[in-house]
C-alpha cells in the first residue's frame, strides 16, 4: 500500500511539472481584452485593422473589430472552426459573424499542424478563391514597441503558394497560431497590440 502511495504522489508530482512546463511555453497570452494592431496595404490605399479580444479558449475565439473607424463588426469562432477549418476569412462586412468552417487572423489546429508536417494544403482563402500552401521556412518577425524602442520578436513559420505570390507568417506557437504577416491581393502585418 505505501508503494502505491508513493507511486501515485510521484505521478502527480510529473504530471504537475508536466502541466507547469506547458504554461511557461505559451510565453504570450491572448486573452479578454487584450487588443491586436495590424497594417493592412491593399494597392495604394492603407489602412488600420484593429481587434478587441471578447474570448480566446479552446471552445471560441471571438473579437470586436473595426476599419479605421469606417467599418465594424465582431467575428466569432466555434470549436469545429478553431480545430479544423481549412478556410480563411478575409473579407469584412460590418456587423455579426459566427465561423464554423473558416478562421480568421488565426488558423486553426488541423492546419497548423498539417502545414508544420510538410503537407502541400489547400487553404480557401474566400469567395471560393483556393490556393495550395506548403511549409517555407521559419523566421523571427518583429514589430511594435516592447520598451525603450525595442520591438517584439516572435518565432514564425512561413506557408507559401506554389507560385511564391503568397505567402502567410504565422506565429509559431500551437496555442496561439496567430498570422502575423499575410501578402495575398493585400498585405496585412500585425503592428501592435496590448496583451
Amino acid at each position: 500500500m505505501k508503494k502505491i502511495i508513493q507511486l501515485s504522489l510521484l505521478l502527480l508530482l510529473f504530471a504537475s511539472c508536466a502541466s507547469k512546463k506547458k504554461i511557461a511555453q505559451s510565453k504570450y497570452e491572448i486573452k479578454e481584452g487584450s487588443k491586436l494592431f495590424y497594417e493592412v496595404k491593399m494597392g495604394e490605399v492603407n489602412y488600420d485593422f484593429n481587434l478587441n479580444m471578447n474570448d480566446f479558449t479552446e471552445d471560441v475565439i471571438s473579437f470586436d473589430w473595426d476599419m479605421d473607424d469606417l467599418n465594424s463588426g465582431t467575428i466569432a469562432m466555434n470549436k469545429n472552426a478553431i480545430t479544423n477549418a481549412t478556410g480563411l476569412k478575409n473579407n469584412f462586412a460590418g456587423g455579426y459573424k459566427l465561423l464554423v468552417n473558416q478562421t480568421s487572423v488565426w488558423i486553426s489546429i488541423k492546419l497548423f499542424k498539417d502545414l508544420k508536417s510538410g503537407k502541400a494544403v489547400e487553404i480557401d482563402l474566400g469567395n471560393g478563391q483556393k490556393e495550395t500552401f506548403q511549409y517555407v521556412g521559419s523566421e523571427t518577425f518583429s514589430f511594435g514597441n516592447k520598451e525603450d524602442g525595442v520591438p517584439h520578436n516572435l518565432p514564425v513559420f512561413i506557408i507559401g503558394s506554389k507560385d511564391s505570390k503568397k505567402e502567410i507568417w504565422i506565429h509559431d506557437d500551437t496555442n496561439n497560431r496567430l498570422i502575423v504577416m499575410m501578402v495575398l491581393e493585400f498585405r496585412i502585418d500585425l503592428i501592435g497590440w496590448k496583451l
